[in-house]
Order: C-alpha cells, then sequence, then structure tokens
C-alpha cells in the first residue's frame, strides 16, 4: 500500500512534474481557489472523466504555489484496489508523511461509510483542508447530506465550456477579425463535445473513449451502484440520446418498453444523479402543473450524444440546443420551457425576472420561433426576450437575436 500512496503522490519527490502538465483553464479551479479560506469540507462532484481529478492536481498545484510544502498535500484515487479504506489508507500515509495537512480524496463513493470517517476528521480539526470527489450525485443527496450537514461546499464538475474550449485554443473572442475561427471551433465543438480526454484530433479515438465514458457511467456507476436492470436502463438511456429536446413523459416512455411506469420514474432519477442528462420541466408558477406535465431530457454532453445515439443526420439545431442548455445548467440552478399553443425552448426565473429564449442554429429564423415568444410574452408581460441565432444580431420587435457564439462566450443574457 504505501508503495502505491507514494507513487499517487509524486510531487512530495518531484513538484516540477505538475507544471509540465498541459491544464485547460477552468472555471471551477477559480471557484475553489477561493474556497481554501473556508474550512469547510469540498465535495466536487461530476460526471465520470470530465475533470474531476485534474481540478483536484490544480489545487494541489495551487497550494504549493502558495508555498504549502509538498509533502503536506496527500492524494488518494480509491479506484485504486490497494485503497480498501480510508482510515488505515490515511494512517499508512501519515507514517511515511507525518506532516499531511491538506487531503484530496479521488472517487470516493468507492467506500462505503466513507462520510462517517470524514466527518470525524473534520469534527476533530485533524487536517486544514479536506477535498473529495465522487462520480454520483447521491454524494451529496444520500451520503453528504445525512452526516456532513453544515459541514461541506459542493463544486460540480461538467464537460469544459465552449468558452474554456476557445482558451485552450488560444482564441481571443474580443477580436472581431476572430469570428470565423470562432465559429469553427464552435461547430467542431457540437460534433466533439467537451469531456477533457478528446481534445483531439483522431475521430475514431474521441468516438471510442466517449462511447466507453458512457458505458462507464451505466455500468459503474448506475447498473453496479443501482442495482438498476442493465437491458430497461440502457433502453430509456438510449431513448433519451436520440430524443433530446423532445417532450416526452413517464407513461410515454413506459408504453413505448413496456415497463411500468414506477420504474421510468426510478430509473431517471438514476440517469440524473449519473450526470448523463438534465431534465428540463415545464415553466408555471404551481408546481404540481409543473409536475403533471411532459418534461424535456438533454444529454450532459453533445459530444457523448453524438457518440451513442442513432441520427439521421446532423441536427446542429437540436446541438445548439443541448449546448444552450447545458451554459444556462451552469449559470442558474433553476431552467424551465414552455408549452401552450407554442412552444418557447427555456425560460430563466431570477426573482421576478424572466427571460425566454428560443434556440434555432441558423440566420434564417422561422415563424413558429417568433410568435412562439410573442404568445409567451402575452401571459408574461415583463418577459425579456431571445433568440439565439447562428450568425444573426440585432434587436426586432423586443426580441434580442443573439449569436450562439457570442451568447456562450458571454457571462448573462442581455
Amino acid at each position: 500500500m504505501k508503495e502505491s500512496i507514494k507513487k499517487w503522490n509524486y510531487w512530495w519527490y518531484n513538484s516540477e512534474k505538475l507544471n509540465k502538465i498541459e491544464w485547460i483553464e477552468r472555471e471551477v479551479l477559480k471557484k475553489n481557489i477561493e474556497l481554501l479560506n473556508s474550512p469547510h469540507i469540498k465535495d466536487i462532484i461530476g460526471v465520470r472523466r470530465a475533470g474531476k481529478t485534474f481540478l483536484m492536481y490544480q489545487i494541489i498545484l495551487e497550494l504549493i504555489k502558495q508555498n504549502i510544502k509538498p509533502e503536506e498535500i496527500l492524494y488518494l484515487n480509491f479506484d485504486d484496489p490497494e485503497f480498501k479504506e480510508i482510515k488505515k489508507t490515511i494512517s499508512n500515509a501519515l507514517e511515511i508523511k507525518p506532516q499531511i495537512k491538506y487531503l484530496f480524496l479521488d472517487e470516493i463513493q468507492n467506500i462505503k461509510g466513507w462520510e462517517n470517517d470524514i466527518r470525524v476528521y473534520y469534527d476533530r480539526n485533524e487536517f486544514k483542508q479536506i477535498f473529495v470527489s465522487g462520480s454520483s450525485a447521491s454524494l451529496i443527496s444520500k451520503d453528504i447530506g445525512k452526516k456532513l450537514t453544515g459541514r461541506h461546499i459542493t463544486t460540480i464538475v461538467t464537460p469544459i465550456s465552449f468558452k474554456e474550449y476557445i482558451s485552450k485554443n488560444v482564441l481571443d473572442y474580443n477580436d472581431p477579425f476572430q469570428k470565423e475561427n470562432i465559429i469553427h471551433y464552435l461547430e467542431k465543438y457540437m460534433l466533439d463535445g467537451g469531456f477533457p480526454e478528446t481534445m483531439i484530433d483522431n475521430v475514431e479515438t474521441k468516438k471510442s473513449i466517449l462511447v466507453n465514458t458512457y458505458n462507464d457511467v451505466l455500468i459503474r456507476d448506475i447498473i453496479s451502484r443501482h442495482n438498476a436492470d442493465p437491458t430497461i436502463i440502457k433502453n430509456i438511456s438510449y431513448y433519451l440520446m436520440t430524443n433530446i429536446g423532445n417532450p416526452f413523459s413517464e407513461n410515454s416512455i413506459a408504453k413505448l418498453l413496456n415497463i411500468h411506469p414506477e420504474t421510468v420514474k426510478k430509473y431517471l432519477n438514476i440517469l440524473e444523479e449519473a450526470f448523463l442528462f438534465y431534465f428540463v420541466k415545464q415553466f408555471s408558477w404551481k408546481i404540481k402543473t409543473q409536475l403533471k406535465k411532459d418534461i424535456k431530457a438533454y444529454s450532459i454532453d453533445v459530444g457523448l450524444r453524438n457518440a451513442v445515439s442513432f441520427k439521421y443526420s446532423e441536427d446542429l439545431g437540436k446541438l445548439a440546443e443541448n449546448i444552450v442548455l447545458t451554459e444556462l445548467k451552469r449559470r442558474y440552478e433553476e431552467v424551465f420551457f414552455w408549452k401552450e399553443n407554442r412552444e418557447v425552448d427555456f425560460v430563466i426565473k431570477e426573482g421576478n425576472d424572466i427571460t425566454a429564449i428560443n434556440v434555432t442554429y441558423t440566420d434564417e429564423i422561422k415563424e413558429r420561433e417568433i410568435k412562439g415568444l410573442i404568445e409567451f410574452k402575452e401571459t408574461y408581460k415583463n418577459a425579456k426576450l431571445i433568440i439565439i441565432t447562428k450568425d444573426l444580431e440585432q434587436d426586432k420587435e423586443k426580441i434580442k437575436y443573439i449569436p450562439l457564439w457570442k451568447w456562450l462566450l458571454n457571462r448573462k443574457e442581455n
């Protein structure tokens, strides 16, 4: 075990290796650096291979830059079969480096009852900082929620955003002469997505990485963890991946797959917990109305969707819609859609402010996109209206038209 601990913590012996890693500049890193002033446990959660481990390494590098001694920092990855117990593993590490003050515990959901040990370390104030990571939202809702209430701060790591993707390709999006290059990379991003391991040129290798990621999530985070029926969960997931952005109900999927609606409801929750999908409810001031109506599903990443779904052709409009949704989920806690006679893709509510958004990856705007927003505004008089386009930018009839690339690179709707 001690040899494995040493291998994972190579900065004890050569911290310069961290500087040689090619990093992608991420927003979540800034947040976690700010959180170093807080004594709370930091839990980092998100879909597999989205960059949680690299985020931990980047935080470790930042600590070393802040003159924390490398031997005070311990990283353990509990995917390693050598590490079967938290206390025993940390005890072995302390025998090697007794001055450890910073804990980074990766894929911690693999250890049953982990939250009890972490609570003891926290309550005894044995370490200055404790970071834990996992590939399941139950890290919050079940494990942490019961034992560590009031003791933790959560960071959700998603596949990289388009803004981060642009920074990887060293483009200045404020330079008007770079617009064509930015659109080129946007359409590449719409096909490849934002999983860090896909930032390579070999198309077949990208697809293989994404398919393997998808299967890992289904097998390790869903089927094994929840004892889910493999055939049912794969069929539901495949259906959702193939029908992103299309309204559906639990009953409609149950009828299609010849299973009970309660089974569908259970598995939808598990798929969301494993970060494969975002589910969007219909907008209403009444919670009961939201629960009764159809919902829509979007993939956590368009590249993942493209790799595993059945597609007759590339539908850039649907991919653009999915990308807008994932960006909205980075910016806001709640995102809705609206449907009466016509439909609005997304509705954002901040206090008393409401913004309605339609997405169409074209500059030839169809009447239904405009009329859907106008119908929405007849009910919600103070709503802001936005149509996200390919490259059309204008203000017309109280609707703001914004190119997708520009909207993605701005922090808030305006």
